[in-house]
C-alpha cells in the first residue's frame, strides 16, 4: 500500500483561498500535491472554514446498522485501536474506526488535553469525514485515493482542522473494495511520520486476517480446484489476490520469475504488466490477456479464472501460455484487400466503405516502422484504431503507451513524457520518473490530441523521432528510446502549420501514413454499427438482449452526431437503461431531441468543443444514474460498471446534476 503525505504553510493556503494560485497550478514553486486536492475539495463545495459545531451526523440505529455492516473489520481491529490512540505525549491522540462513506464508527483516545478538542472538531463516533462535509482530510483523501494518508496541519482544506495533524489508512476487503479506514489523529505540534507507517500496517494486517477467513469459508470444491491445478499444470500457474499479492504459484511459476521459495513481495503488475482489475475483469469476462515477461521480454496469453462465490473474485488463478513468436513480414496484397477482420481490428465495427478502406490501409503500413498520423474528429475511434496498428505491427510484443497532449499543462507534458530526474522541482518524485519515452521503448507511443503540444516540446519530439536520443528534466545525460509513433488530432494540421502553431518540419516528420477515419453522419451502416454496439452493451451493462425499433433506427439515422461513435455508444448505453429490460429498444428510449433537428458540427479545423447536454439528455443521464444506483444497491464501483464509465466520472456527473447519492445496502 502507497503513502501520501500532505503538508502545507498557511500561507500557500490563504493564497489558494482568495484565488492567487488559480492561473498556474504547475508554477507555484510550494507543496504543489496539495494544491490538486484543495482544487477537488473546492469543486466539492467543502466549507473552508469548518463546519458548524454539529455538522452531519448519524445516530441510532442507523449508526449501529452501520457498525453492524463492518463488525468483520471491528472484530479484527478494536483490540488494537487503543495501542494506535496510545501517545507518549500528554496532549493525546484519538484513534478510529469509519466506514467507506468516512462516517466515524468507534473511537479511542488516550486522554490528555486532545481529548476535549477532538469533541470540539467532532472527531466522534456519528459525524461524517468525508471530502464533501470536511475538505482535504485524512480519513476522506483515503477513502477518495485508496492510499494511505497523512494530512498535517494547514494542508487540510477547513481551517478549522489546521491545528490537527490525521494519519489514516483504507482497509480493503477479500475483494479489494475499500470498506472502511483506520485514522489516527492529534494536535500537529506532535506529528510524527512513524505513525502513517504503523497505521498502513495495522490496515495491512487486518486486510489479510479478512483474506484468511474469507479462503475458510470457500467451499472446498474449490480450494481443491485451485490445489489441482498448481500441482498438475505443466505450466506457469500463479494465485493473485487483491490488490496484486502473488498468494501462491507452481514450480514452472517459480522457475519463470527466478524464485527459490516464497511468492514474497512478487507482484503480476511489476513482472507481467497486469493490475488485479485487469486480471480481474478478465477472469469475470472470460477474456484472454496478452502479457510480457518484464525481465526476459517472453511474451504470454493470459488465461484468468476466478476463485469464490458468484460473481465476486476473491483470488485469480492466472495461467500463462507461451505465445507464438510474431512473424515480422508485410501483409499480403490479398489480405490487406480483404481487410482486417480480428484480433484488435475487430473492435473497429462497422461495413462502411470508407471505413473499411481506412482499416485495409492501416493494415497495409501496419507491419512497417513509419509513423502514422490520424486525423479524424473527436469520438472517432482514433485510439481504437491506434491500438490495431500496434497489434499488427513489428513491436506488438512491446508496450502501447498513449498520452492526451492536450490534458496537460506544458510542465508536466514535459515531465510526462521525458520523466524527471530525483528533485529536479518541487513536488518531484524521490526517485524521479522514467516518464513515457522511456516505457514506450520497443513499443509504440500513441500521442493524441498532437495539435495542442506546446512549440518547445514538438522541438524535443522531433530530436527523439530523428535519433531516439532524449534527456529527462532536470538530468544532463542522454538516454535513448525507439518506438513506433502513432500522432492524432481533430485539428487540421495543414491549417496550424500555416498558423504558425505547429512546427512544419514535426508535421512532415510525421507523415509516414496518414489515416481518416470517417465521421459517424458520414457513414452507410449506422444502423448495423448501432446494432452491434447495442448488443455489446447489453452484455457489458448486464442487461437482456434487446435490438432496436424501426423507428429508433430512423432516429438515430436522421441526427447528425457531432460526438461520432463515442456520443452514439452513450446515447444506446443510457437507452438501454432506460428501456428497463424490454427485449425491443423504441424510439422513446432515446434522447427526446435526438435527430428532430439538424445539429452543428464544428469542422475539423475547429478546435474541439465539448457539447453542452440539453436537458432532455440530462434529463436522461441523472435516470439512468439513479436507476445504476438503485440496481447495484448503492455500491457506487457497481453502478459506474454498469453504466460503462468509471467510478471518478460517476461522481462527477452525480455532482453536476445535484443527485444525492443513496446509502448502501
Amino acid at each position: 500500500m502507497g503513502t501520501l503525505t500532505l503538508s502545507a504553510s498557511a500561507h500557500l493556503w490563504e493564497q489558494f483561498l482568495v484565488g492567487a494560485l488559480d492561473e498556474d497550478v504547475a508554477s507555484v514553486p510550494e507543496a504543489p500535491p496539495i494544491l490538486s486536492r484543495w482544487q477537488r475539495s473546492r469543486a466539492l463545495g467543502a466549507p473552508s472554514t469548518g463546519l458548524p459545531d454539529e455538522g452531519p451526523s448519524v445516530a441510532g440505529v442507523a449508526l449501529i446498522e452501520r457498525r453492524a455492516r463492518l463488525e468483520p473489520v471491528w472484530h479484527e481491529v478494536r483490540d488494537i485501536l487503543d495501542v494506535l490512540a496510545a501517545a507518549p505525549m500528554p496532549s493525546g491522540r484519538v484513534a478510529l474506526l469509519a466506514d467507506r462513506e468516512g462516517v466515524i464508527l468507534a473511537t479511542r483516545s488516550s486522554g490528555g488535553d486532545f481529548r476535549d478538542h477532538a469533541d470540539y472538531v467532532r472527531l466522534v463516533a456519528g459525524a461524517c469525514w468525508d471530502e464533501v462535509s470536511r475538505g482535504t482530510n485524512a480519513i476522506g483523501t483515503a477513502l477518495v485515493e485508496s492510499s494511505a494518508v497523512a494530512v498535517v496541519g494547514p494542508a487540510h482544506y477547513a481551517q478549522r482542522h489546521h491545528g490537527l495533524v490525521c494519519y489514516a489508512a483504507p482497509v480493503r476487503d477479500p475483494f479489494g473494495e475499500v470498506v472502511g479506514v483506520l485514522d489516527v489523529t492529534g494536535p500537529a505540534s506532535g506529528a510524527d511520520p512513524l505513525v502513517l507507517v504503523a497505521v498502513a500496517s495495522i490496515a495491512h494486517s487486518a486486510e489479510a486476517r479478512l483474506r484468511e477467513v474469507a479462503w475458510a469459508r470457500v467451499a472446498a470444491a474449490a480450494r481443491g480446484g485451485v490445489d489441482a491445478h498448481l500441482s498438475r499444470e505443466d505450466g506457469p500457474v500463479l494465485l493473485v489476490e487483491p490488490p496484486g499479492r502473488v498468494r501462491r504459484l507452481n514450480g514452472a511459476a517459480r522457475s519463470l520469475l527466478g524464485l527459490e521459495s516464497s511468492p514474497g513481495d512478487v507482484s503480476p503488475t511489476r513482472m507481467l504488466g497486469l493490475s488485479w482489475r485487469a486480471l480481474k475483469d478478465a477472469a469475470l469476462r472470460g477474456h484472454a490477456l496478452e502479457a510480457r515477461h518484464q525481465a526476459s521480454g517472453a511474451t504470454w496469453r493470459v488465461h484468468a479464472e476466478a476463485v469464490g462465490e458468484g460473481d465476486s473474485a476473491l483470488a485469480v488463478l492466472v495461467r500463462l501460455e507461451p505465445r507464438a513468436t510474431r512473424v515480422t513480414a508485410r501483409m499480403p496484397p490479398e489480405a490487406a484487400e480483404s481487410g482486417p477482420d480480428g484480433g484488435a481490428w475487430a473492435a473497429l465495427k462497422g461495413s462502411d466503405p470508407e471505413h473499411r478502406a481506412t482499416l485495409r490501409e492501416a493494415a497495409r503500413f501496419a507491419p512497417t516502422p513509419l509513423p502514422v498520423l490520424l486525423l479524424s474528429e473527436t469520438g472517432t475511434g482514433k485510439e481504437l484504431l491506434a491500438r490495431a496498428v500496434h497489434a499488427a505491427s513489428a513491436v506488438a510484443s512491446g508496450p502501447f503507451v498513449a498520452v492526451n497532449c492536450g490534458a496537460l499543462s506544458a510542465a508536466l507534458l514535459e515531465s510526462e513524457l521525458f520523466g524527471h530526474a530525483p528533485g529536479a522541482f518541487t513536488g518531484a518524485r524521490a526517485g524521479g520518473a522514467e516518464g513515457k519515452l522511456a516505457a514506450a521503448d520497443g513499443g509504440t507511443l500513441f500521442l493524441d490530441e498532437l495539435a495542442e503540444m506546446p512549440a518547445a516540446l514538438q522541438v524535443m519530439l522531433l530530436r527523439v523521432l530523428e535519433d531516439g536520443g532524449y534527456s529527462r528534466v532536470g538530468e544532463s545525460r542522454v538516454r535513448h528510446s525507439r518506438f513506433r509513433l502513432i500522432g492524432a488530432t481533430c485539428r487540421d494540421l495543414e491549417a496550424a502549420v500555416s498558423a504558425g502553431t505547429f512546427r512544419s518540419d514535426l508535421y512532415y516528420r510525421l507523415q509516414g501514413a496518414v489515416l481518416r477515419l470517417p465521421p459517424l453522419r458520414e457513414r452507410v451502416d449506422l444502423p448495423e454499427l448501432a446494432r452491434s454496439l447495442l448488443s455489446g452493451l447489453s452484455v457489458e451493462g448486464g442487461h437482456p438482449a434487446s435490438t432496436l425499433s424501426a423507428e429508433a433506427l430512423a432516429r438515430l439515422r436522421a441526427h447528425a452526431w457531432p460526438g461520432n461513435v463515442r456520443e452514439l455508444k452513450t446515447v444506446l448505453r443510457m437507452a438501454l437503461v432506460r428501456a428497463g429490460g424490454e427485449p425491443v429498444v423504441n424510439a422513446a428510449a432515446l434522447p427526446p431531441e435526438l435527430g428532430r433537428a439538424p445539429a452543428h458540427v464544428p469542422p475539423v479545423s475547429s478546435p474541439p468543443v465539448e457539447p453542452v447536454a440539453s436537458p432532455g439528455l440530462r434529463e436522461l443521464e441523472a435516470h439512468a444514474i439513479l436507476d445504476a444506483l438503485s440496481r447495484s444497491g448503492g455500491n457506487v464501483a457497481r453502478a459506474a460498471r454498469l453504466l460503462g464509465i468509471a467510478r471518478s466520472t460517476l461522481y462527477r456527473m452525480v455532482e453536476r446534476f445535484g443527485l444525492v447519492l443513496p446509502p448502501r445496502s
